[in-house]
Order: structure tokens, then C-alpha cells, then sequence
């Protein structure tokens, strides 16, 4: 196995030397060929006269003090009545329906498509009222709001923990014997035991509103809420603690940020909108028409669709070729809209790697390697984000040992930051305490617990760091998350039945991570910096979206599982699947996995160190585990077409034109969020599967 790891690494550093020579002598070459074609499209984006407003300076004007802070009375209510709606949306599209699922996304089209509604009614109040239309730093409270409470409703947080409350008792039978396996160790104040109760759940036909269901699941509904909560509220005393060094130091990008904070320009006291302007309109109208015909043939069969990908794997049908597995060509308008604010060498780092994983396969094919999951992709993407962690860490060390040092000294410093520093500090030992103890009292073992939330963490502080720095359409990790890191550190044999038995729900949270919590605190704090929203009102607002939201989506989850039947019981069945192999068929510590695992760690190491002593080295030590996450295979052509655009634009036009081309892209996300919101909206209405931008 030490042989194969060794030609691996081997491999991927042969194949990026010869391929950035090969890439610098190909741009010099294709820049000539297209250099006509491009000055053709910069006469033509000069006749549309399109304006000249995009900035990245803050933008938003002074208003009155009343309403200049953002986080004011009627944002906050105005968010909290919001979010019953986004959060039974959510719930019935991604567990009733499984069609749209938001929250896998980067960034939340219904939450985009609510402060989109929420501008058009706001220009009308200007027109009558006008001193009582909304500022931009209230319609950005409102999405901040909003943000979290969808994030909290999401697929890979909550939804997945209810789904396993109930499911070793109902699913157990004599052949499986969960029974004499589980139900010892699963705890009363976690589930429901009785199967009055648990008869509607998973048949349906019924009312979650009777008093009897209402006091009987109310206890776990309460410490679930409530840990889901200490969560979020973790992350986000981690979050208040490095905000400054990544957007006042840094100045990290955040891409995701783009589309909601130019939006809100369209507000009546704001001159310059990019609402405004007519090449966001082009955007948005040749996504929409591309969602509208692809809808109607989806709902009426003999209607022609307009084709979004073909897949290359077909013509390989052979060995080696084959091994490489599907190589999908895709062109998703929201997908190449949201990777054109991406920095170049990002974008470019993204799909070149992309290209690496496929020659890993095919290179493993090749020498005859027949492991089981070569070249170990999940294991890899796992310890390149526990790279980044350690990495961003340790770049931020000199602020961090400040902090440290303001602590001990007992300085207050920075007192504009959303929570003082001790208090962030005090918040992040004691939330972490919780989470331990609230784990240890369910059953784990106190250093399982320890081991496993301190593993969580880092790979969001990770994800936090990839948001921030590319601003990916979707990230994750494939069921290789703390749980699977430990039991192959210490092999399940060596795991006791309690601890094993209490993990999972915390297996279905961790198993993707797609909606982590903490990469939405840090954004929404960036929208706050650009539009002078005071951070610590925001902070509590936030937190006032978890604690509604948590609440909202276990009764949601409730209702419709007493009116439908067993909505998501596949999760929360596969979670104890997994833990019953692992009883049954105790393992050793997993070899495999751990050197796949470290060497994802060294290539972000060897990587950064790269860039760091390199100015010509232009892979992003980022785009590794994007680039290998299971999804991004469709995803790499409309980074390519992005990549290749940009490239084009600024080398020809410079910063000007990429600022005129910007609106475009982001009407191709608009368009896609205003179609999938309102097909979603569809399909509930008429109880029919709807057409779904996301094609992945």
C-alpha cells in the first residue's frame, strides 16, 4: 500500500509540472487566435452602453441612524415571519419530494428569490410611503436571517438527526435483531419508545397537532433543538475570533456574497442598481428560457427539451479509458454564473485538478492496481480540508496569539468586532463543554466525544476557509466525516456498543456536511462590513433565526411525517445499517483510509508551500479537494467555460471589461433561482415532481 501512495504522489507531481508547461505555452498561443474575437466582443458590450457599477468598495449610502444599522425591529420580524415558510419549503422539497434541495447548494435560491420579492414590494412602499421603504442594510438583515434559518432547516444538519430518532425501534425485527443491538443504549430523552406514537410517524394519514403527540415528542424536540443550536452558536464565537483576520486583513474574496449584496442596490434610494442594468436582464432572460422549455418538457413529454449535457464516458469503453468513469459535459447557467467572480487562478486550479483525479484512475488501471476505491477520493478530500484547517491556522498565527495575549493581559480590544474576544472565547469553551457533555450523557465515551467535535470543527473551519477564499456552487465531503476517521483510527472493535450506538444521528450530519453552519456566519458578517450593519445586533438576530428555526423545522418534520409516512427514514436507516456492520463485524484500525487520508493532507501542504515560495506556481491548494468531491464532475466543464471567459475578458479588456461582464453571469444565477423557486412552488401546489436546475 506504501508503494502505491508513493507512485501516487509521484504521479501528481510529474503531471502538473508537464501540464503547466504545457498550459503557459498553449495560453501564448490561444491568446493570439482569439484576440480578434475578443475585441469584437468588447464593441459589442460598448453598444449596449451597459453601466458601469459594479464595485467591490462598500457601496451603500448613509441613511437615517434609525434604520442605518440594519438590524432593526421590522427586519427582525419581517425574517421571523420568513421563516416558516422558507423552512416548510425546504422540508417538503428535500424530504417529501426530493427535488430541488437547496441547501446542498452554495448559496440558497429561495432565500435569494425571497429578498428578490422583498425588493419589488419595497419599491412599491417607496412609492407610497416612501420614508418607510427598507434601506439596504435592512433587506441584507433580512437575508443574513434567513440564511441561517434555511441553513439550520437544511438537509445535511437538521433534517438528518430527526430522521434517526425513531428509527431503531421501528425498524427493528427478529432477523436484523436492532432490538437486543440498540435499543438499550439509545436514550429516552433522545427518541420516542412508544408505538402509539411512532404508528403515525412512519404510516402517516395523520395529525402531528393531538396533545398526545405533542407531549411525547417534546422532550427530544427541546435537547435536540437545543443542540443544534449550541452549534451554531460555537461556530459562531469561532467565526467572531478569526473575522478579522480574513476580511480586514486578508480581504478574502467571498464570491457567494456577490449576488444579494449587489441586489440590494436596486433599492429607490440607491441611484446605481445593477438591477438596472440590461445585461443582467440578457442573463437572466436566457436562463429563464432555458428553465422554462426544459420545465414544460419535463411536465408534458412530447414537448422538446433543450439538452444540458452529454457524457464523453460513453466513447470509453474499454480498458484503461474506462476506469476514469464518467466525464459528464454539463453547461449549467448557474453553475458558470456563479463561477465567474471566482479568481482565475482558482477556477483554473478547480478543473486542471479535476483532470488529475481522472488520470489518478486511469494511472491506477494502467499498473494493474485493484484496491477497492483507488485512488481513495473521500479519504483524501478528508485530509486535504483537515490540511486547509491547519494551514489557515497557522498563517493567522500572529493574530491569533494577540488575541491570546489581549486575553491573558485582560486587554478589550477591537471592541467593533460582533462579540468581545473573552466573550467569544468564554462562548466557544463553554458551547464546546456542551457539546461534549451532551454527547458523553448520550451514550459516547467522554474522549469519543472530544475527539469527534474537535475533528467537526476543523473540517468547518476548513469549508469556512474554501466559501470564503472560492465561493464554490456546492462542497462536501462523501460519508468520510469525524465518525468514519475515528472508527478507522481505532477500528470499531476497539468502540463500545454505547458509543457506537449514540453516533448515529451524528453520522447523518457529518456524513456530506454540505450546509455547514459556519461559512454563512463569516458571509453574512462580510455583507455587514460593506454595508456598516452593526455586527453585534446581527449576531443575536442570527442566533434568533437558529433557535426559530430548529424549533420550526423538528414541528414541520413532524407534521408532514404524520401526514405522509416515513419522510427520510432511508438516512436515518442507513445510519444504523452502518453502525450494525461495524457491531457485528468488528474492524481494525483502517490503514487504507488513513494513508489515503494523509496524503490529501501532504498535497495541500505541498501545495501551499508552492504558492507561497513560487509566484509562477498557479494551482490553489482549494481546488484538491473541491475538485475530487463526487459531485464536481459536473460541475468542472462550466468551471472550464467560466475559466476560459474570464480569461479571455480580462486579458483582453482588463478589469473594465470583466466589471461589464459580471451583471451577465449573475443574471444567469438569477434567472435559474427565479425558475427553480417558482417550479418548487409548483409542485407543491399541484403535488407534481417539477423540473430542477440543479443537475447534480
Amino acid at each position: 500500500m506504501e508503494i502505491l501512495i508513493t507512485n501516487h504522489v509521484i504521479l501528481y507531481l510529474l503531471f502538473l509540472s508537464k501540464f503547466q508547461e504545457k498550459v503557459a505555452s498553449l495560453q501564448i498561443h490561444f491568446c493570439t487566435i482569439i484576440k480578434e474575437f475578443a475585441k469584437l466582443v468588447l464593441i459589442f458590450l460598448s453598444k449596449l452602453n451597459l453601466k458601469q457599477n459594479f464595485s467591490e468598495r462598500s457601496i451603500f449610502p448613509k441613511f437615517h441612524k434609525k434604520y442605518a444599522e440594519g438590524v432593526t425591529w421590522r427586519a427582525v420580524l419581517l425574517s421571523i415571519v420568513l421563516t416558516p415558510i422558507n423552512v416548510y419549503l425546504v422540508v417538503q422539497w428535500e424530504t417529501v419530494w426530493g427535488t430541488q434541495y437547496p441547501t446542498t447548494m452554495g448559496i440558497f435560491f429561495s432565500a435569494i428569490f425571497c429578498l428578490l420579492v422583498l425588493i419589488g414590494i419595497n419599491r412599491l412602499i417607496h412609492f407610497v410611503v416612501p420614508n418607510q421603504a427598507l434601506v439596504p442594510a435592512e433587506l441584507l438583515t433580512i437575508y443574513a436571517m434567513l440564511s441561517m434559518a434555511i441553513t439550520v432547516s437544511g438537509h445535511d444538519f437538521s433534517q438528518t438527526i430527526f430522521c434517526t430518532v425513531a428509527i431503531s425501534r421501528w425498524y427493528a425485527t427478529p432477523e436484523n435483531e436492532w432490538a437486543n443491538l440498540f435499543w438499550h443504549y439509545v436514550p429516552d430523552w433522545l427518541s420516542v419508545n412508544d408505538f402509539d406514537l411512532l404508528n403515525g410517524f412512519f404510516r402517516g394519514e395523520s395529525y402531528f397537532l393531538q396533545k398526545n403527540y405533542v407531549l411525547g415528542w417534546l422532550q427530544p424536540m427541546i435537547w435536540w433543538s437545543t443542540f443544534l443550536t449550541v452549534t451554531v452558536f460555537t461556530m459562531l464565537c469561532l467565526t467572531v475570533i478569526i473575522r478579522r483576520q480574513w476580511i480586514e486583513k486578508e480581504k478574502l474574496g467571498y464570491p457567494l456574497v456577490h449576488l444579494p449584496q449587489q441586489m440590494v442596490l436596486s433599492t429607490p434610494r440607491e441611484d446605481r442598481s445593477i438591477l438596472s442594468n440590461r445585461f443582467l436582464w440578457v442573463g437572466v432572460g436566457l436562463a429563464t428560457t432555458i428553465d422554462l422549455l426544459n420545465g414544460f418538457a419535463y411536465l408534458l413529454p412530447h414537448i422538446p427539451s433543450i439538452p444540458m449535457s452529454y457524457d464523453l464516458h460513453t466513447h470509453f469503453t474499454s480498458r484503461p479509458l474506462n476506469s476514469m468513469g464518467k466525464i459528464p459535459i454539463q453547461w449549467n447557467p448557474y453553475v458558470i454564473g456563479l463561477a465567474f467572480p471566482i479568481p482565475l487562478d482558482l477556477l483554473f486550479s478547480c478543473w486542471v485538478l479535476f483532470l488529475v483525479w481522472k488520470m489518478e484512475r486511469l494511472f491506477g488501471s494502467i499498473v494493474g492496481i485493484n484496491t477497492p476505491n483507488y485512488p481513495f477520493p473521500d479519504q483524501q478530500i478528508l485530509g486535504a480540508y483537515l490540511g486547509i484547517a491547519l494551514v489557515v491556522l497557522w498563517l493567522a498565527r500572529k493574530s491569533l496569539a494577540q488575541i491570546a495575549h489581549g486575553l491573558i493581559k485582560g486587554k478589550n480590544e477591537h471592541q467593533d468586532e460582533p462579540m468581545s474576544y473573552h466573550a467569544a472565547a468564554v462562548g466557544l469553551l463553554l458551547g464546546f463543554i456542551f457539546l461534549v457533555l451532551f454527547s458523553y450523557q448520550a451514550g459516547m465515551s467522554m474522549a469519543f466525544s472530544v475527539s469527534f467535535f474537535v475533528i467537526y470543527f476543523f473540517i468547518a473551519f476548513g469549508f469556512t476557509r474554501m466559501r470564503a477564499e472560492l465561493g464554490p456552487p456546492l462542497q462536501g465531503i462523501h460519508y468520510s466525516g469525524p465518525l468514519q476517521l475515528i472508527v478507522a483510527v481505532l477500528g470499531s472493535r476497539r468502540l463500545s456498543r454505547s458509543t457506537l450506538t449514540a453516533s448515529a444521528p451524528y453520522w447523518t450530519f457529518t456524513k456530506e456536511i454540505r450546509n455547514n453552519p459556519m461559512p454563512f456566519l463569516l458571509e453574512n458578517f462580510k455583507l455587514a462590513e460593506s454595508a456598516g450593519i452593526n455586527t453585534r445586533k446581527l449576531c443575536w438576530a442570527m442566533m434568533l433565526a437558529v433557535c426559530v428555526s430548529a424549533f420550526l423545522t423538528f414541528f414541520v418534520f413532524l407534521q408532514l411525517s404524520y401526514q405522509y409516512g416515513s419522510i427520510g427514514a432511508g438516512r436515518g436507516r442507513t445510519a444504523y445499517t452502518i453502525i450494525e456492520r461495524w457491531l457485528n463485524k468488528p474492524q481494525e484500525t483502517d490503514i487504507p483510509f488513513l494513508l489515503a487520508t494523509l496524503v490529501g493532507f501532504i498535497i495541500v501542504l505541498f501545495n501551499t508551500v508552492l504558492r507561497l515560495r513560487f509566484i509562477w506556481w498557479q494551482l490553489h491548494p482549494l481546488g484538491y479537494p473541491l475538485a475530487g468531491y463526487y459531485h464536481f464532475e459536473k460541475l468542472w466543464f462550466p468551471f472550464f467555460l467560466s475559466w476560459l471567459i474570464k480569461w479571455i475578458c480580462i486579458k483582453q479588456g482588463g478589469i473594465k471589461s470583466y466589471r461589464r461582464l459580471l451583471p451577465f453571469f449573475l443574471g444567469l444565477v438569477l434567472g435559474e433561482f427565479i425558475c427553480g423557486s417558482i417550479w418548487g412552488i409548483i409542485g407543491l401546489i399541484t403535488s407534481e415532481r417539477t423540473y430542477t436546475f440543479k443537475n447534480w
